[in-house]
């Protein structure tokens, strides 16, 4: 019988150490879907899972404040859209690995200009999002000039002329006094940032901010 009894336990303490390496095999694999290969940041996928999140929250705490309840902090947020600007070219002229690297040195750009809760994506090609919790549009304007700044100080090894890196801004937030209007629907905001992150650059001539 005791015997029994601690074979059972064996087993139960097998099955419990098996569930525990599934259980982080597949927060691993989730993690790993989420993430861009190249760059480390969220891909596509996990920037809308994590700024619906958010977005979710701050249109809460508006219609909290509208009821005058109590209990959300999140009371805006805003998008910066980003395209760098000649990609190709750098490809063109000296090769996909200096491209590469151009790619994740923007990225570490746009990783070190916001703060850790703040969300950061490879959006595809050469287009990166990000998504700024309870920002305003003039902060958000801000903190898009800062990575416009230290992207045209931005030198890579490879590339041995002094060339200036550069990329276009769209800026939106959900909340706008300046527009009026209040959007709580995240791929409408995507799309405004990225029309007007396309106005910057056809318009406007590139290395420009346009906020919508």
């Amino acid at each position: 019988m005791a015997e029994s009894i601690k074979q059972l336990k064996n087993e139960i303490k097998r099955l419990v150490s098996l569930t525990e390496k599934k259980d982080k095999e597949i927060v691993r694999l989730q993690m790993a879907a989420d993430r861009d290969f190249l760059t480390g940041l969220y891909n596509r996928q996990g920037f809308v899972r994590e700024a619906w999140k958010f977005l979710n929250e701050a249109g809460h705490a508006v219609h909290a404040k509208k009821e005058k309840r109590k209990g959300f902090n999140i009371k805006n947020f805003s998008l910066i859209f980003i395209d760098i600007d000649d990609l190709k070219k750098v490809n063109d002229i000296y090769g996909h690995k200096s491209g590469d690297k151009l790619l994740k040195s923007a990225a570490e750009i746009f990783s070190n200009s916001v703060r850790e809760f703040d969300v950061v994506a490879r959006w595809g090609g050469d287009e990166f999002i990000i998504g700024l919790l309870d920002a305003s549009e003039n902060e958000a304007y801000k903190v898009a000039a800062k990575m416009k700044d230290k992207l045209a100080r931005l030198r890579i090894p490879e590339v041995k002329e002094k060339r200036k890196f550069t990329a276009s801004f769209g800026v939106i937030s959900a909340i706008s006094k300046r527009r009026k209007e209040e959007i709580f629907n995240l791929y409408e905001l995507i799309e405004r940032a990225d029309i007007a992150m396309y106005q910057a650059k056809k318009n406007m001539g590139k290395n420009f901010i346009m906020a919508l």
